[in-house]
């Protein structure tokens, strides 16, 4: 997709499955030739861990943040390096599974055989334990405390 992110929209629940492969919703798949990252992180709101799923594009945009917000050069280059060391190419087979690498899957609190929450970002999609999801959101929907636009 050139010149706009990629539209993530919805919450999906899945399934693991015993590899640790989660079905990706198919409108979030990459194009033909577009690559697929992925990073350990934390959800922003409830500091609970998560996989952030990151086009090329949504890498982009978050390094180009670093160049219009950070002044300081050595500040700018450790941000930059701090980004691209959290990053790991992912793999998605033919069938549009997402491998959770073990290390990652044991940060986020997602085991083999187990439901997890797909949530679409800005610019990025996330993989969440349903531990932690309900935990952070507490079930589908948006509460009427977090509604302060009225947009929900």
């Amino acid at each position: 997709m050139s010149g706009q992110f990629q539209q993530y929209k919805g919450t999906y629940l899945y399934k693991t499955d015993s590899k640790s492969r989660v079905n990706v919703v198919s409108a979030w798949r990459p194009q033909p030739g577009e690559s697929l990252h992925m990073m350990a992180s934390f959800d922003r709101r409830s500091e609970l861990p998560i996989i952030k799923v990151l086009t090329d594009e949504g890498i982009a945009s978050r390094l180009k943040t670093v160049d219009d917000h950070v002044l300081d050069p050595g500040e700018k280059a450790e941000a930059k390096s701090e980004l691209k060391r959290n990053l790991r190419d992912a793999n998605l087979n033919d069938q549009g599974r997402l491998l959770l690498p073990k290390d990652f899957a044991q940060h986020a609190g997602i085991e083999p055989d187990a439901e997890v929450y797909l949530l679409a970002g800005d610019s990025h999609f996330e993989v969440w334990s349903k531990k932690n999801y309900c935990a952070a959101f507490g079930g589908l929907g948006v509460a009427p405390s977090r509604n302060k636009l009225g947009i929900y």
